[in-house]
């Protein structure tokens, strides 16, 4: 099972200026595996902010556009979405200590999405190196490498 970091999330979105070949392979493998996908709701609060600021700045039709790929997203994996849990919470703030203690500046949205991951045994997918490689030794890039592929649903 994979928790996919809001950066990961986003190559889905067709704005997301990734170049094509990276992107296709990356939303070939998902459309292969997508029920061992899952979201926190810490992307959905990361994307939300995004739709928010956008229109804030004036830029409607992005925040629109971005709105409804959210909606879209939340739909698609309705049934695979991970709240913050008091475990999670307590996790997190480990990993976040022990990060900063060892000299890592980032926030808590990692942690959160980290500490996810390894208290329900998940991987995160992140292209995020230099944060999730503070926080935890569970997650890997897919556009470095793509997870194998999950065996087939009986």
């Amino acid at each position: 099972m994979y928790l996919l970091d809001t950066d990961v999330l986003s190559i889905a979105n067709p704005a997301s200026g990734l170049a094509e070949p990276q992107a296709q392979a990356w939303r070939d493998w998902v459309r292969r595996n997508e029920r061992v996908l899952y979201l926190s709701t810490v992307t959905i609060m990361e994307v939300r902010f995004g739709v928010e600021r956008a229109r804030a700045k004036g830029a409607s039709q992005k925040a629109d556009r971005l709105g409804r790929w959210l909606v879209a997203a939340e739909t698609a994996h309705r049934d695979r979405i991970i709240p913050i849990t008091s475990e999670i919470a307590h996790r997190a703030g480990a990993l976040l200590a022990r990060a900063v203690a060892n000299g890592a500046a980032l926030g808590s949205e990692d942690a959160f999405i980290a500490a996810s991951a390894e208290v329900l045994g998940f991987t995160v997918l992140s292209r995020n190196a230099r944060h999730m490689r503070a926080l935890t030794d569970r997650w890997l890039n897919p556009l470095e490498a793509l997870p194998p592929d999950s065996p087939p649903h009986p």
